[in-house]
């Protein structure tokens, strides 16, 4: 999924007066907490191992970390961050109730399909 599908789906989903730099910033957050939480501690490739940053002059076909088919988690974190500032708690507890659920389908997808990196520990006595 693109970095403007996204923000397209949130708009259509959740029609909102959140700036566009806003929602690319809830995006870099989600990415990067993805990244550091999942893709770090998973076996990945060089490419995989920097870290993605946006910004408004971010390509909008920017293809994001997520595949498309576990997507949903951006939309219900930018939804949830939408909500938290429009301080409307049950629609943010919602919205984070699904973007918790989503954000665990795909760590256990992408720890299905990398293996975690071993962390050699020496037994000291």
């Amino acid at each position: 999924m693109t970095l403007q599908q996204v923000l397209d789906h949130v708009d259509e989903m959740k029609p909102n007066s959140m700036t566009r730099e806003l929602k690319v910033a809830w995006l870099n957050e989600i990415e990067g907490l993805l990244h550091q939480e999942i893709i770090l501690k998973h076996e990945h490739t060089a490419e995989e191992a920097i870290a993605p940053h946006y910004d408004r002059d971010s390509d909008p076909g920017t293809v994001l970390l997520v595949p498309t088919v576990y997507a949903e988690l951006y939309t219900y974190w930018i939804m949830s961050k939408i909500d938290l500032q429009n301080m409307e708690i049950d629609k943010y507890n919602n919205d984070k109730t699904l973007f918790n659920s989503s954000y665990e389908t795909f760590s256990d997808y992408w720890t299905r399909e990398h293996m975690p990196i071993q962390v050699r520990r020496e037994l000291r006595i």
